[in-house]
């Protein structure tokens, strides 16, 4: 045999890796499994003789299985089929447990606390992670190289028998089919909220954006913020259940700020602009927002000014004690208005100045004549455009106010019906002589 018939490097082969060394030898090869003791012989010593004339190709590391390749070759093959079998087992187990749950829930006639839905939550969590890592960790599909010599792959093939264990292995494992979709477990948590007799809290609320956004489908976020303000209440522990009808322009009932802004996250990072702007109808811009805004930010304040003119007039009065010469009465009237006016005229400007404050903008701005109020109380709704179009526009700051498109002529369209400025000339880079 010529020294260039011999292949240099073995090709890889299938699991029966001596029924495809057979068939690919040449037919004079082949009779060595009948051919008698000195032929065989024979042919040995010519094969170690044309051996010994090929220069030999050293090999890292002759391997026997192509189970035993070795993984620092291939780190996505640290986790085997059967261990990766066992975790999808594990993860529909603990999915079959939740969904009992789930559907004792919707079973019962009688309300469950919001510990419990947020528990339900978190287990949906919990596989939807565990989904994600499994899928993560599988490997691609790939050619392995079997490195060993044509003996090894004779002996490896007739010596190795199966013990009990080995066969118990080669059943068939589960398949990353078997997992749950994003979809379902999607659906699966909207679900539950939907359910009349499910209370949506703060902490119920927040476990469920972040479980949209571990899955990705954030479209489901906006319908259950309306559900927050709108949903008839359950009353805990009540059998057949009992509902009270809510108020969706009470304060109480605006989505909490931090809530807010993570589903406005999840609706950017989507890049979906509807998805956005609903999120934004259903937060900043809700009755419900507006009077808690006006509460929390105006509250104070308003009592602190509606107290002023008393605490004005009872220091005129002790004042009016040292006035001398001059009339007490009179003294009191002109210090009371002296006070007043100061303190109006501070106030006005400090106001005027906290609400047409425009550093804090990028690229979007009030327009001129909208109430000062309506700035203040709206603040959150700007600033929420403001991220939307810095999102969509161009990074670069040179490049702004090029942005074509129908999204972007329908949200500066958008700015202008809400009192807002996208990408004022005055305010933008270079347009401003004073600047």
């Amino acid at each position: 045999m010529k020294p260039g018939a011999l292949p240099l490097r073995v090709q890889s082969r299938p699991v029966c890796q001596l029924c495809e060394y057979i068939l690919l030898q040449p037919v004079s090869r082949r009779a060595f499994l009948t051919a008698p003791t000195l032929k065989t012989a024979s042919i040995r010593r010519q094969t170690a003789r044309t051996q010994a004339a090929i220069p030999r190709i050293p090999a890292r590391r002759i391997q026997t299985s192509w189970r035993n390749v070795d993984q620092a070759d291939f780190p996505e093959a640290a986790v085997s089929p059967q261990s990766t079998s066992d975790s999808i087992a594990a993860v529909k187990t603990r999915l079959a447990e939740v969904e009992a749950q789930i559907k004792h829930i919707f079973d019962s006639n009688k309300v469950e606390g919001e510990n419990t839905i947020y528990r339900i939550l978190e287990g949906i969590e919990e596989i939807a992670a565990s989904a994600i890592a499994i899928r993560s960790r599988q490997p691609p599909p790939t050619k392995t190289t079997i490195r060993q010599s044509s003996a090894g792959a004779i002996l490896s093939g007739l010596n190795n028998e199966e013990t009990p264990t080995q066969k118990r292995r080669y059943t068939k494992p589960l398949g990353l089919n078997e997992l749950p979709t994003p979809t379902y477990l999607s659906k699966l948590a909207e679900g539950l909220l939907k359910h009349p007799t499910v209370f949506i809290g703060p902490n119920v609320l927040k476990i469920y954006i972040r479980l949209q956004r571990l899955l990705n489908r954030p479209h489901a976020i906006p319908e259950i913020l309306y559900l927050y303000a709108n949903k008839p209440v359950p009353q805990e522990g009540s059998s057949p259940p009992n509902f009270s009808k809510p108020s969706p322009k009470s304060a109480s009932q605006a989505i909490p700020a931090d809530l807010a802004d993570e589903s406005l996250t999840a609706a950017i990072e989507a890049k979906d602009l509807s998805l956005a702007l609903a999120v934004i109808d259903h937060t900043y811009r809700a009755p419900a927002w507006t009077r808690h805004r006006m509460l929390t930010k105006m509250g104070l304040p308003g009592v602190l000014a509606a107290m002023t003119p008393l605490a004005i007039y009872m220091i005129a009065q002790e004042l009016s004690v040292y006035s001398g010469y001059i009339d007490p009465w009179t003294f009191k009237m002109y210090a009371f208005a002296g006070m007043s006016t100061y303190v109006m005229c501070t106030g006005t400007l400090g106001f005027v100045a906290l609400t047409t404050y425009n550093d804090d903008h990028d690229r979007v701005v009030w327009r001129p004549g909208v109430p000062l109020l309506d700035r203040y109380v709206r603040a959150d709704e700007r600033a929420a455009l403001d991220r939307i179009a810095c999102a969509w526009g161009f990074k670069e700051v040179w490049k702004r106010g090029d942005e074509e498109g129908e999204e972007w002529e329908g949200l500066r369209q958008l700015c202008l019906l809400r009192g807002m400025w996208l990408d004022k000339p005055d305010l933008m880079p270079g347009m401003n002589p004073g600047r």
